[in-house]
């Protein structure tokens, strides 16, 4: 049965009741943590025992398409324990150095976004073996923990919208959705 457990702010549980009491599947909203990997780790906690895929979604990034979401959960289903959704780099990227900095290919480098997807029991062992450390997203945690990320294609219309300019791109994209 699919199911979802949001994590917010403890002073935001009781708006979010609201906003979750008429979806679609059943939610559980548990209160984060001091990190974003704490809050991750809370959540697992949440997801009901006999669940295999897990997907990991942060609300900065609200219109990833659906293609990109199926294509995550089809590469954990087919097999693969840690999936994230990437796009190449576009920018010219520069890496800081002791002599001041370098070019980096960038044909190498791609973005990460979310919907990260992974088999729950990697994940939540994964979490586990991290506390105490800081990784930025769970693929992260898993690859700490030895655990091989598979990459799927992402979206550039799953931009993570984090700065007031980030609504116009985030309004011109759902401008151009039927």
């Amino acid at each position: 049965m699919t199911s979802a457990v949001v994590v917010v702010a403890a002073n935001a549980v009781e708006q979010f009741v609201e906003v979750v009491a008429n979806a679609p599947v059943p939610i559980a909203l548990v209160v984060g943590g001091a990190s974003r990997q704490e809050s991750v780790r809370r959540g697992l906690l949440a997801v009901a025992a006999d669940a295999d895929v897990v997907l990991v979604h942060d609300a900065a990034r609200p219109l990833v398409p659906p293609t990109v979401v199926a294509g995550v959960i089809s590469a954990v289903a087919g097999g693969a324990d840690a999936v994230i959704p990437v796009i190449p780099v576009t920018d010219s990227v520069r890496l800081l150095t002791a002599a001041g900095s370098e070019m980096v290919d960038r044909s190498l480098l791609r973005a990460v976004q979310t919907p990260q997807g992974f088999r729950r029991s990697v994940l939540v062992a994964a979490h586990e073996a991290a506390q105490g450390s800081d990784h930025t997203d769970d693929a992260a945690v898993c690859e700490a923990y030895g655990v091989a990320v598979t990459l799927v294609p992402g979206s550039s219309d799953a931009v993570k919208v984090t700065h007031p300019g980030d609504l116009a791109v985030a309004a011109a994209i759902l401008a151009g959705r039927p």
